[in-house]
């Protein structure tokens, strides 16, 4: 270790700056006005006062830094390497190092160095901080940079940025508004600073939809004449279809591909009008995908495929190999374009006799709940980092907002919310039995019933997510129609509408 070089005691601040600054011993003997040399009588005078070097490196790996140097007031200029040489002069010297991300240095020198050089070992600038969301709940997987420093933050929303000179903080996520933050300098930690879910306003657009001109054309005029700004777009559908020619190759090995448009065009035409692109994908019920691969499906007790009332078969959601194609045809959905990935169908099977059902795991709570999560843990691992950077969302029954169980389809919002970015209840009128807390019609309350489904949910989150509810198009009027979408909204929500057909009035929408 270089020792430390003298610091002036009337300066008892610098200490804390932490610049390191280390005097090379190169062998010249200390003078004052003259310095003799041998042989030939050559005196000091006749040579000139001795001169002295000066380096600045960076404290953190010894590299070249565009510093600022003056002796006495005087600015100098450091060459290639950091360095520069000056005659001694008489008296006293001071010498005053900065550089843009560094702690700066004052050094007073009242004799010459023997060594006849001395260098300067800036710290760099640590400054440190955490993101987190409105609600001050930590924010993990954000982008932090400022100029050339930047950081992702960790599990506990906490970042560091190397090097920092005062100037913008911005921050960056996939499924919240990017925002900035000025820091001035004058502390090295920038506190909590807060970032604020993108809330959207999307209508639902089926495989047939999209791939009409006329349909799709219909919709992105909807887009242009009302408040919409999102569109979710089915890639993969509750048959196991598959939308568009993919490039992921299982999806054509057991037949599921079935183009009815192509993907790049619906991404450049939604680009084009600036809307929020969200891909939704089908998992566990999967009927081409458990037919083609019974080792991953449900089964029942003497080997055959489970199905639902409807007929339709389920992948295996204890059983990690049934997750891998699902997150393949949402990692090329985020290559091709759209910025949020939306599971649907992530839960244990529902809609038929479970009674014979037969999984890889237990068909219990802790294994139901565990086996979604690891699901959707494992996507947002591919999708959410770079180079995808792709939201992650997941759809719940609604009534798990209400319920103090998993109501045997393994959906904890709670639990979820640690692990994806949106959770979607799909609050449905229609889905709500005569009797529901006391209302003979359900449907003649819905304002109520989504008010009531969305508090209770915001009560049950226990991470990051945040709502963003699946709202009906039928049986409401039109009225009641934009009533829940305004409590969405007052709640600081966006939403979405879904219709089978995508089918949209515009008096039930928002206008620009």
């Amino acid at each position: 270790m270089f020792p430390r070089p003298h610091q002036d005691n009337r300066s008892p601040s610098l200490a804390s700056l932490g610049a390191i600054a280390a005097i090379a011993v190169i062998g010249l003997a200390a003078c004052s006005s003259s310095l003799t040399l041998d042989p030939g009588g050559v005196t000091g005078a006749e040579l000139g006062a001795p001169s002295l070097e000066i380096v600045v490196l960076a404290g953190d790996d010894l590299s070249v830094i565009p510093a600022s140097v003056a002796v006495n007031g005087k600015g100098l200029v450091l060459d290639s390497v950091g360095s520069t040489t000056i005659g001694w002069p008489e008296g006293d010297v001071v010498i005053e190092v900065g550089a843009r991300g560094f702690r700066s240095w004052t050094e007073e020198l009242r004799d010459y160095p023997a060594a006849g050089r001395i260098e300067f070992r800036l710290d760099p600038v640590v400054l440190s901080g955490r993101v987190t969301t409105n609600d001050g709940i930590a924010l993990p997987g954000a982008t932090v940079a400022l100029g050339a420093a930047t950081d992702e933050t960790d599990d506990e929303g906490r970042f560091q940025l190397e090097r920092a000179a005062p100037g913008e903080i911005h921050l960056s996520r996939p499924a919240w508004e990017s925002a900035t933050h000025e820091w001035d300098g004058r502390t090295e930690t920038a506190g909590d600073l807060q970032m604020s879910p993108i809330a959207v306003r999307a209508l639902r657009v089926s495989g047939e939809k999209a791939g009409s001109p006329a349909g799709w054309a219909e919709i992105l005029s909807l887009a242009d004449l009302t408040g919409i700004d999102a569109l979710v777009v089915d890639v993969k559908d509750e048959t196991g279809t598959v939308l568009h020619d993919t490039e992921v190759s299982a999806a054509h090995e057991i037949g599921a591909v079935k183009a009815f448009y192509d993907i790049d065009n619906l991404v450049r035409d939604m680009d084009e009008r600036s809307l929020y692109k969200i891909a939704r994908i089908v998992v566990f019920q999967d009927t081409l995908q458990a037919q083609a691969n019974s080792d991953h499906a449900v089964t029942t007790g003497d080997g055959g495929l489970w199905e639902t009332a409807a007929g339709h078969n389920w992948l295996d959601p204890s059983d990690p190999a049934a997750y891998e194609y699902a997150v393949d045809l949402g990692a090329e959905a985020c290559r091709r374009g759209f910025d949020e990935i939306q599971f649907d169908y992530v839960s244990f099977p529902f809609g038929g006799d479970l009674s014979d059902a037969t999984f890889d795991g237990a068909y219990t709570e802790e294994v139901r709940v565990a086996s979604v999560l690891a699901f959707l843990d494992r996507a947002h691992s591919v999708l959410s980092p770079a180079p995808l950077q792709c939201a992650v969302g997941a759809n719940v029954l609604a009534i798990t907002l209400e319920s103090p169980t998993d109501e045997n389809v393994g959906q904890r919002p709670g639990a979820m919310s640690r692990t994806v970015d949106v959770l979607s209840p799909m609050i449905y009128t229609t889905n709500y039995g005569p009797g529901w807390k006391g209302m003979a019609d359900p449907n003649e309350h819905a304002l109520t019933i989504v008010n009531d489904a969305l508090r209770a949910g915001e009560r049950k989150l226990e991470g990051y997510a945040y709502y963003r509810p699946w709202l009906q198009t039928w049986v409401l009027s039109d009225t009641d129609a934009r009533g829940v979408q305004g409590i969405a909204e007052d709640l600081g929500m966006g939403w979405m509408l879904w219709s089978n057909a995508s089918s949209f009035s515009a008096n039930t929408l928002p206008s620009r």
